[in-house]
């Protein structure tokens, strides 16, 4: 198993969260919690806990907010006709039902529109300026957009249409000052101390400007645009999503209340989680294949029957949408082995595809789920013929600004729009390579090394004692949970696997129980089913997850969601026992790239003649070469190339000797790190047989054989016939007294020649491993006791190697 993430566990000051724990009255797990999060101070932790309407800041600090505020309000005094232009994603519509719902509440005289996601793409454009116009629009109000609009703002001035931004994305170079007004807390200048609202956050500022006080009727709307929009779920945010879904709970809207049943939520039990994976991509559905007006119409809906009707339309639509995204999926994943095959099999940094028939509305999924699967920056494009032109998404990495890398390709593009982690753009189809060039040379220049791997932070390292349902029932003073404040990672280590068993449709999940000093958890990992066999024969493991109630009729019990585990040591797996080790190790080399390492040239042979090498696997018979050529490709292979995990070792027998020990430590620690080591056997010899093979005298066996020598007289005539005599006193064989004699001359206690030995009269002392000869003799007698030695001793003895 290739561990997925990287892991980085925050180290809580535990005297800190004792004393944060007792000062502000909470558990000490959420204390540690707290603490781990940067929360070390009583006041800000109970700002945290509370997030109330006390946390609100006022919205004329929000720069633009004074104009914008005097605009709107001068248009429904004057009976003007406003439109509210919206987006078709989430937010979009969200943001469009906010300033419906206070529209409504003033009296205002207006419309909305939502551009076609196909047709008419992101944002403002001049031909629904124009149908403002003829429709007799004096006044339009952008939500979710308009902050880049700077030549359709212009034009929509020509036609005498005031025009007021109300924005949240990252803010251009040049920005639309034919505008009335600019709202958008990230524009230069704008002191506003929160910077993280989403559209419909900056909708719900501007309700709060025009009405004096915060409406909280409106705050499920802008609950589920941040949360959807994946805007962090800290500050002003974190209020605004915890007082919205109480509001949802207990006032649900009949829009509200009808999206949630078919999302199959329980009433009165809406969470920031049923929000991004229920009700948002419904939300998204209508905007992706069809028309985003049903969406708002949902929202703002006043009667239940059509609640109910727009809420069933949105579900199918949503089915529709997940048959689309599988579909292109495929198609985009085979685009995307082509071009790793045409680039002679390394992979690109960065992932840009463009295909026909694509739908624009999914591109964004599809990308997001590329990320996923291969941890890169990926844009997709749906590639209209017609036009020429592309029309698409894009989402990024950790470590990766795709706004600014965006903003360094904008001679690219027609269009482009969004932040750090997604955008959207308009590019014409032969633009698309040199794009993919461009942003290819920015992922190398600015990412490292470390950066290609996808990272999870766990917040505490825990024991199996900590894990119980009432510490899973305190968790929720955390919430809501989000972008920017996740769910408690947690990280359990050296827990004993007592059992592991995939489950559901297909074996695609599994359930297993931890143990760890005498207690056990039950731990379910959604798409882990491949893993059941590896985690059962693991040993002891790291696990890193969270913690979960499960409710099933009428019981609860805590779980832990597994999200990531590796062996708590390196595993090494015994396979000496099957006959046919060639099968075994080309069945290896199938699954996944693997090397073999064999002091045997005989193995390596039967390898080569089996064609196991063209099968994924690199054959050595050297370790000095193995490690050599590791190393070459670890310098070869640029770090978006390498994948995560460690390298698979097939070690086909035992070192033999001195040689093949000392090849065998230089492989494993030139390698690391290894992610396990197969142990097979070349042939049938016995254990015995190989240890017998050479044994090393002891310290006092030198000394005796030593003293021996000191007992003749200052020279040996015949030295052959004194060795025998020796070896038939010591009963060593000839050839380790022989040995012992070597060892004795070269460090300086005998002096050899051919046909004689001289005893060197009060030679220094020396310390026997100071021979090379010695050192040699050790490592051959290693080797030869390896074979002999238990499988948990070799399996400790490979893994000290490894580690060294």
């Amino acid at each position: 198993m290739r561990q997925k993430y990287r892991w980085t566990i925050s180290e809580a000051d535990e005297r800190a969260a004792a004393g944060l724990a007792a000062a502000i009255g909470v558990p000490p797990l959420v204390g540690r919690l707290l603490v781990a999060r940067g929360l070390t101070e009583p006041e800000a932790a109970r700002s945290f806990l509370s997030a109330g309407p006390e946390q609100f800041h006022d919205p004329f600090l929000m720069k633009g907010m004074a104009a914008a505020a005097a605009r709107i309000r001068r248009a429904i005094d004057e009976g003007e006709h406003i439109r509210v232009y919206g987006d078709y994603d989430a937010d979009g519509v969200t943001s469009t039902a906010l300033m419906t719902r206070l529209l409504r509440k003033l009296g205002a005289r207006f419309d909305t529109y939502i551009p076609h996601r196909s047709r008419e793409g992101y944002g403002l454009n001049v031909g629904a300026i124009d149908l403002a116009a003829e429709a007799g629009v004096q006044l339009l109000i952008t939500v979710d957009n308009g902050i880049s609009a700077v030549d359709q703002i212009a034009y929509a001035k020509e036609r005498g249409i005031d025009v007021v931004v109300t924005d949240h994305h990252e803010a251009p170079p040049t920005l639309p000052d034919a505008a009335v007004a600019l709202v958008n807390p990230k524009q230069p200048d704008c002191t506003y101390p929160f910077k993280g609202l989403s559209g419909a956050g900056v909708a719900f500022k501007l309700a709060h400007a025009l009405l004096g006080e915060p409406d909280l009727s409106l705050a499920d709307l802008a609950a589920i645009g941040i949360v959807a929009d994946l805007m962090p779920l800290t500050g002003e945010n974190r209020a605004i999503v915890k007082l919205g879904l109480a509001e949802m709970n207990r006032r649900p809207s009949p829009g509200v209340k009808a999206l949630s049943a078919v999302c199959g939520a329980e009433p009165g039990r809406l969470s920031s989680g049923r929000i991004a994976f229920g009700l948002a991509p419904r939300l998204n559905a209508g905007g992706r294949l069809a028309e985003a007006d049903g969406a708002v119409r949902l929202l703002v809906a006043e009667d239940d029957e059509e609640a109910e009707r727009l809420a069933l339309s949105l579900d199918q639509l949503n089915q529709e949408r997940q048959q689309l995204v599988d579909d292109t999926l495929l198609e985009a994943e085979a685009a995307w082995q082509w071009r790793v095959a045409a680039n002679g099999g390394m992979p690109l940094p960065v992932i840009v595809l463009a295909g026909e028939g694509w739908n624009a509305g999914i591109a964004g999924l599809v990308a997001s789920k590329l990320v996923e699967r291969y941890y890169r920056p990926t844009v997709i494009l749906a590639h209209d013929p017609e036009t020429g032109k592309c029309k698409g998404s894009a989402r990024s990495i950790d470590g990766f600004d795709l706004y600014a890398a965006l903003r360094e390709c904008a001679d690219e593009m027609e269009h482009f729009g969004g932040h750090q982690a997604a955008a959207g753009m308009t590019i014409r189809m032969d633009r698309v390579p040199s794009l993919e060039t461009k942003l290819a040379a920015l992922a190398e220049a600015w990412l490292s090394p470390e950066d290609w791997t996808p990272k999870k932070k766990a917040d505490l390292l825990c024991e199996a004692s900590e894990l119980t349902l009432e510490a899973a029932e305190q968790l929720t003073a955390l919430e809501p949970y989000g972008n920017g404040n996740p769910t408690p990672r947690l990280v359990l280590r050296e827990a004993a696997v007592a059992d592991a068993k995939s489950m559901g449709k297909e074996g695609k999940h599994l359930r297993a129980l931890l143990a760890q000093s005498g207690r056990r958890i039950e731990a379910v990992g959604f798409g882990f089913g491949e893993e059941a066999g590896r985690l059962g024969g693991s040993g002891t493991v790291d696990v890193l997850g969270e913690l979960a109630i499960n409710e099933w009729n009428g019981s609860r019990r805590v779980q832990f969601m597994l999200q990531d585990w590796r062996p708590a040591s390196l595993p090494v797996l015994d396979r000496r026992q099957e006959r046919d080790w060639v099968e075994a190790v080309r069945a290896l080399a199938d699954a996944a790239p693997l090397f073999v390492l064999s002091a045997s040239g005989q193995a390596i042979a039967r390898l080569e003649k089996a064609a196991v090498g063209t099968s994924g696997a690199a054959l050595y018979a050297e370790g000095e070469q193995f490690a050599s050529r590791k190393a070459e490709q670890a310098e070869e292979t640029p770090p978006y190339a390498r994948g995560s995990g460690g390298a698979r070792l097939a070690l086909v027998g035992l070192p033999d000797g001195a040689e093949a020990l000392d090849g065998l430590r230089l492989a494993l620690q030139g390698c690391a790190p290894l992610e396990e080591i197969h142990l097979f056997v070349e042939d049938s010899r016995s254990a015995a047989e190989d240890a017998a093979r050479f044994a090393l005298p002891t310290r006092e066996q030198f000394g005796e054989v030593y003293a021996m020598f000191r007992r003749q007289s200052n020279w040996i005539d015949a030295p052959d016939g004194f060795l025998r005599q020796v070896a038939d006193r010591t009963g060593w064989p000839l050839a380790a007294v022989r040995m012992m004699q070597e060892i004795f001359d070269e460090l300086g206690f005998l002096k050899m020649n051919r046909s004689s030995v001289q005893v060197v009269a009060n030679p220094p002392r020396r310390p026997l491993d100071e021979s090379e000869r010695y050192r040699k003799a050790q490592r051959r007698a290693e080797a030869a006791a390896l074979a002999e030695m238990s499988f948990p001793n070799l399996q400790a003895w490979l893994r000290q190697l490894a580690n060294a």
